[in-house]
């Protein structure tokens, strides 16, 4: 049973917050790996400085204990030391700039011809979702808002405020941009198995661009205090389910949901799009 259970926690992916948690969730996107490998790269040369500085410090107490030079020798003070302590550290933030301003840039890029454009508004405190790209007069907009689950609302396997009524779906394997405002006080739009994080400011677009490598339910919260229950909305929305090209007929729930045909007219638009390119 014990086996059983470490196989499961081996294979099965961490996109939610879990009890006692101390590492990262599994990535699910590009940017979210790269955080997580220069994470494990500068932590093991973290390490390596620490054993060093330890190794001075109990080499230093167990050589010049009293009992063992009680005479102290007078040092006025040593260039060399003095110079190679200062040079060294000021050598390694330069190798750990190096590939973070990299991983930084690769973060601020902005895609130029996204799949699919979703407009994420920030309210007090519940989110609007638009798919602005496939809204037209003659139809319905593919609007909606997103609300946190109460607790009492909960079913069985559903987390504790990160479940919301009403999913963001967009398909896996693909990039898309997410523009991110504010309707009242500012917010913050984060999903950490994406590696985001947006701020969404009342009257300013912020845009983020996204490319998502599998599929899955990931779970995001406001990382900004934006009032009286910004404790209780920690994933207000922010839930993407990646899924594979047929994504959108997912939401339709049959040909008689409102937005069913503007849905399949939005899946065509982007398959003969992932086709040209």
């Amino acid at each position: 049973m014990i086996v059983l259970e470490w196989l499961f926690l081996t294979i099965a992916r961490c996109d939610a917050a879990e009890p006692w948690q101390l590492g990262f969730q599994d990535a699910a996107t590009p940017m979210m790996q790269g955080i997580i490998d220069l994470h494990h790269d500068i932590f093991f040369f973290l390490i390596l400085i620490l054993v060093f500085v330890l190794w001075i410090l109990v080499r230093a107490l167990w050589h010049f204990h009293f009992k063992k030079n009680p005479i102290p020798q007078r040092i006025v003070h040593g260039t060399t030391i003095e110079i190679l302590r200062t040079i060294f550290p000021s050598i390694i933030p330069m190798f750990i700039a190096i590939p973070s301003f990299a991983l930084l840039y690769s973060m601020d890029e902005v895609v130029v011809d996204p799949a699919i454009t979703i407009k994420a508004i920030g309210h007090q405190w519940y989110r609007t979702y638009e798919y602005s790209d496939y809204n037209s007069s003659d139809e319905q907009s593919l609007t909606f808002d997103s609300y946190t689950i109460p607790e009492d609302d909960l079913e069985l396997g559903q987390s504790r405020l990160l479940e919301v009524d009403n999913r963001v779906v967009v398909p896996a394997k693909t990039v898309f941009r997410i523009i991110v405002t504010s309707a009242d006080v500012p917010h913050s739009w984060a999903v950490p198995s994406s590696g985001v994080k947006c701020d969404a400011v009342p009257g300013r677009l912020n845009q983020i661009s996204i490319s998502v490598q599998r599929e899955g339910v990931y779970y995001g919260q406001c990382s900004e205090i934006c009032g009286t229950n910004h404790a209780f909305t920690r994933a207000p929305g922010n839930i993407g389910r990646l899924l594979s090209p047929l994504w959108l007929s997912r939401t339709t729930r049959g040909a008689s949901h409102p937005r069913s045909k503007l849905l399949q007219r939005a899946a065509g638009a982007i398959g003969s799009r992932g086709a040209r390119q």
